[in-house]
């Protein structure tokens, strides 16, 4: 495979931050549509260590996935409907965090349209912690890939990893948007994604060219804070280009941060969320249920 061509934006070093003392203690700063993080002053938390921390004040929860349907005919009616804020945007409602029915992403060319989203979590001490929230946009053509699928029930669907595949593989603009539900160091927002990438993009014989791509993909997040509702879309416009764009506290989208020419790094990254063993089972899920519209 030919070596990845990189254009990255400059990233600005920061000092770390750590996580708050409980989610709802949380204070909010100012949203800037630039598309670097301001500098910002490391506050201590000393019994916080590790991924997500070793101790938290945890809240109950269940695994819900997305809630009503954007206005599309390509977008189908979700199962488990929430309330909607604005008469555009949905709600996640596991962690409160709202997506807007149809968005143009960073990097891409077309509108594209939300199909389904969901809550990533991490397990820790017999326990789960709410990271971030994941939706899935793409263009409304994506549907003329799946017709194979569309007599399918949504259960038929979420266990078939064909219908799933055929949506990474269709040549269309897709865009994954990640909103944080609390602080979190980039180094270790990567690394949990750096976990998930690694082995996809050796068993995919990616190479070298993949190794590339993977370390210029990480120094986008490396040494610098992503704090509660950051924003992050990682776009994809064909044939294989990546954009990634960070913004904070939910501004606007920005220009992206960095473009990375890899066809393997983005089928792997797309398979970390809709593959076998994705990392939230309930954006996959809601994708089934409103992929089609009357599903």
């Amino acid at each position: 495979m030919a070596s990845s061509s990189v254009t990255m934006a400059a990233v600005t070093s920061m000092n770390g931050l750590n996580f708050p003392e409980s989610h709802n203690a949380v204070t909010r700063r100012l949203s800037t549509p630039a598309p670097f993080l301001p500098s910002i002053q490391s506050r201590r938390v000393p019994f916080v260590s590790g991924f997500f921390g070793d101790s938290w004040k945890f809240q109950n929860y269940s695994r819900v996935a997305l809630a009503e349907p954007p206005a599309s005919r390509f977008v189908a009616a979700m199962a488990g409907r929430a309330s909607v804020g604005v008469e555009n945007e949905v709600l996640e409602p596991v962690t409160g965090i709202k997506f807007l029915k149809t968005t143009i992403a960073p990097g891409a060319s077309k509108e594209l349209v939300l199909v389904g989203a969901g809550v990533r979590d991490k397990k820790i001490a017999f326990l789960k912690v709410k990271v971030y929230a994941v939706g899935l946009y793409v263009e409304p053509s994506v549907a003329s890939s799946l017709e194979a699928w569309k007599a399918k029930a949504a259960s038929e669907l979420e266990k078939d990893e064909s219908f799933f595949k055929a949506i990474i593989d269709s040549p269309v603009e897709k865009s994954l948007r990640i909103v944080l539900a609390r602080d979190i160091e980039g180094a270790q927002f990567w690394g949990a994604l750096d976990e998930a990438l690694a082995p996809r993009l050796k068993a995919a014989g990616a190479g070298v060219a993949g190794e590339k791509a993977l370390v210029a993909f990480g120094d986008v997040f490396k040494n610098r804070p992503l704090t509660d509702r950051t924003v992050i879309f990682l776009t994809w416009t064909q044939p294989s280009t990546l954009h990634i764009s960070v913004s904070t506290d939910g501004a606007s989208p920005s220009p992206p941060d960095a473009s990375i020419e890899s066809g393997a790094l983005l089928s792997c990254l797309y398979d970390v969320y809709l593959g076998k063993d994705p990392v939230s089972p309930a954006a996959k899920a809601a994708i089934a249920k409103g992929i089609f519209l009357g599903a």
